[in-house]
């Protein structure tokens, strides 16, 4: 029977948190290894996962300084196990099965990746995606090269079952930054063989006004813009800039649209008085980004020495860390993947703030960094 690790970042959930793992354990496919990453949380979202951990076998913790929504899904994917990977947002739920449904269309089909529909859940009311492509399989390049069609095929990282061997260890594949799947989807798809479609709504993506996506801000916009650069420099670095350009530029449109939308027309945490003089920063960037990436300008993976998760896997006090110092007393460092279960848990000590230095997996360009 085929396992599934199920990757949940986790920040200021902890009463959205609950619903989200009892969707998962709700599952008809078993069995689950649920691995929840509390990414610095100010609230009870910690004592939430320390609960799931005590009472649930499939259900660890990892706690780690407030890194991104990036860093904390590579935290996860370096001790996941499984067969397939998922990944929920915290604060989203899926239908009974979709782990099940999703394992059999691989199967039947044998798929790399396997893609469910999905819905909105806002203002009370459930609106299903209904723009997903009409077939049944196709190969992985023609899926990376379709999910730069925003509005065809979302580049979202959660509605997707994933072979694990897709993520590589020596590539950590989320940038620090909103909208890190758009400059991760691709990569990812460009390497399966076969990607499979299955339309029924399974996932449920649950809009809330301080999500980052709710709380929208100048962060956003820029953060947008850095994503685009990332999968630009991709393109270029895997000789894919010519045969992918018309898509690419596809992309650029459509960002140009949606966010001439959400800065000048949306109600946002941005001033009216700022509007103006910020889209007139972001057209001016997303043409440029429409040029090719100079030549000896490449993007690069930073891998920071404070980049170690805290934990409690596995469940039996380790020989001291040498990255250990970093962190409060009592507190076990992951060493790596999943042990037995034993002992009891310590309490995890929550940092209140972690430095903007200390973000792990983040995506530079010498010398022209991407836009802050």
């Amino acid at each position: 029977m085929d396992t599934v690790s199920v990757v949940i970042p986790a920040y200021n959930v902890a009463s959205l948190l609950p619903r989200c793992v009892e969707s998962l354990l709700a599952q008809s496919h078993q069995p689950l290894e649920i691995i929840i990453v509390d990414d610095g949380s100010t609230d009870e979202t910690a004592a939430v996962i320390a609960s799931y951990e005590r009472r649930v076998r499939q259900v660890h913790g990892l706690y780690q300084r407030h890194r991104g929504l990036g860093p904390a899904r590579n935290a996860a994917l370096s001790l996941a196990s499984g067969d397939f990977i998922a990944m929920v947002d915290a604060d989203d739920w899926v239908a009974p099965d979709f782990f099940a449904d999703l394992l059999r269309i691989a199967r039947e089909r044998d798929a790399d990746v396997v893609v469910g529909g999905f819905s909105f859940d806002v203002w009370g009311r459930t609106i299903a995606f209904p723009f997903l492509p009409r077939v049944r399989t196709m190969t992985g390049p023609e899926a990376a090269e379709l999910s730069l069609h925003l509005s065809r095929f979302p580049s979202f990282a959660w509605n997707k079952l994933y072979r694990r061997s897709l993520f590589r260890e020596d590539d950590p594949p989320f940038p620090s930054i909103y909208y890190e799947d758009l400059a991760t989807t691709p990569r990812i798809l460009l390497r399966a063989g076969t990607v499979a479609f299955h339309h029924e709504t399974y996932y449920h993506y649950c809009l809330r006004k301080d999500s980052i996506t709710g709380a929208f801000g100048a962060k956003n916009v820029f953060s947008f813009l850095a994503a685009i650069d990332i999968l630009r420099h991709f393109l270029h670095e895997s000789g894919l800039w010519a045969a992918w350009r018309s898509s690419y530029l596809a992309l650029l449109a459509n960002a140009g649209v949606m966010m001439a939308i959400q800065i000048l027309l949306q109600p946002t945490r941005i001033p009216l008085r700022h509007r103006g003089l910020l889209f007139v920063r972001f057209a001016h960037r997303l043409r440029a980004l429409a040029r090719r990436p100079d030549a000896g300008r490449r993007l690069r993976t930073v891998r920071l020495r404070t980049a170690h998760t805290r934990g409690v896997l596995p469940r039996r006090r380790q020989a001291a860390h040498p990255s250990a110092k970093e962190f409060q007393p009592g507190v076990l460092v992951v060493p790596g993947p999943f042990g037995r279960r034993s002992g009891a848990r310590p309490q995890p000590a929550r940092d209140q703030a972690g430095s903007t230095g200390e973000r792990a997996a983040t995506q530079r360009r010498t010398p022209d960094p991407a836009p802050q």
